[in-house]
């Protein structure tokens, strides 16, 4: 587990973490900014939020992992994922912009 604070990183360090860092873990969680909330029930993810107050919810349901990659830039921005199948394997999700919600649920 990274026991660095996203508040204290700036933009090079955060750069150069990932860089560093990358692959080391099954499960990735980078948050840059403020007010950021992340809950994962998940065997592999990574995950990237950039801005301050970004809401991340996802529980998979599958014995098998989905491999999910989020990348989310802006403010005030939620992102749900429920549950797991096929057509979510190895999913990116770029989100980049204010006051965005995405809700996906997959139900194997």
């Amino acid at each position: 587990m990274c026991g660095l604070k996203a508040q204290t990183l700036n933009e090079a360090e955060l750069l150069n973490y990932i860089t560093q860092n990358n692959g080391n873990y099954s499960t990735q969680i980078l948050q840059y900014g403020n007010h950021n909330t992340a809950e994962v029930n998940a065997k592999e993810l990574t995950l990237i939020q950039n801005g301050s107050s970004q809401q991340f919810y996802y529980t998979e349901t599958s014995i098998l992992p989905s491999n999910l990659n989020i990348n989310v830039e802006g403010h005030n921005t939620h992102v749900e994922v429920v549950g797991n199948n096929q057509i979510m394997d190895n999913v990116t999700i770029n989100i980049q912009g204010d006051n965005r919600n995405v809700l996906i649920r997959n139900y194997p």
